[in-house]
């Protein structure tokens, strides 16, 4: 009875297990790991990159608020005169009624997109003032220009919302570079390689070794399995001591 118990206690454990390990790689699969202040890039290659409008600078009007926006997507520009925080640098800068302030540096940029990836992502950036700004991205044809729109003003909130529309805020498929990963493991099978490869000559041709004796540390690697069988078989005898101190 009891170890039927267990039994039940081990499948669900590892059906539990299973679902998690899917919805983490169904997670991982859709993030879209920022790159730099304007670009992210998914598992497969594809991403958004806004780089090409490093140089543009981007403003928004609204004669009703009587607010203006001035956007640098990727960098930090000195706007303003030396008397205001932007002269300092930043990527997103506003003037309301004569009075410029900051709404964040480039650095300070955090790209957010949605699990189902249907939309382009949205750009937030928050400042020392506790304001947050979102920029959501709307990608048009080849064809259009590059806008900058306010979509609303929650002066109360210091809340800020923009809208741009460019040809650059549409999903790319992006030069995908090694990564940290997969560096390491051709590393790990070049100092394999040399291990085994450079072991056996030096033993073959200073020490004369023949056969299974070629092998560096051949006693160690001869004895392998047995050692993981016995770590294997006393994890589980453990566990299962546990369980039943437990009934």
């Amino acid at each position: 009875m009891y170890q039927g118990l267990l039994s039940m206690v081990g499948k669900n454990e590892i059906l539990f297990v299973g679902s998690l390990l899917i919805l983490f790689c169904k997670q991982i699969s859709s993030e879209c790991r920022q790159l730099t202040a304007c670009s992210c890039m998914f598992s497969n290659g594809q991403g958004y990159d806004l780089s090409p409008l490093s140089n543009s600078s981007l403003i928004a009007t609204d004669d009703l608020t009587n607010f203006t926006f001035y956007y640098h997507p990727c960098m930090n520009i000195p706007l303003g005169n030396k008397s205001t925080d932007c002269y300092k640098g930043v990527s997103l800068c506003a003037v309301h009624n004569n009075h410029t302030f900051s709404l964040g540096k480039a650095e300070e940029t955090k790209i957010i997109v949605e699990i189902d990836n249907t939309k382009p992502p949205v750009f937030i950036l928050r400042n020392e003032n506790n304001s947050i700004t979102t920029i959501a991205l709307a990608c048009c044809n080849k064809l259009c220009s590059t806008h900058l729109y306010i979509n609303s003003i929650n002066i109360d909130k210091n809340e800020y919302h923009l809208i741009l529309t460019s040809s650059y805020a549409c999903k790319t498929t992006q030069i995908k570079g090694l990564s940290t990963g997969s560096i390491l493991l051709i590393y790990f099978f070049i100092l394999t390689g040399i291990y085994f490869i450079g072991g056996t000559i030096i033993l073959k041709f200073l020490r004369g070794a023949t056969g299974w004796e070629m092998v560096p540390n051949h006693e160690f690697w001869r004895n392998l399995p047995s050692l993981v069988k016995d770590g294997v078989v006393f994890t589980f005898n453990c566990c299962r001591l546990n369980s039943y101190e437990r009934i």
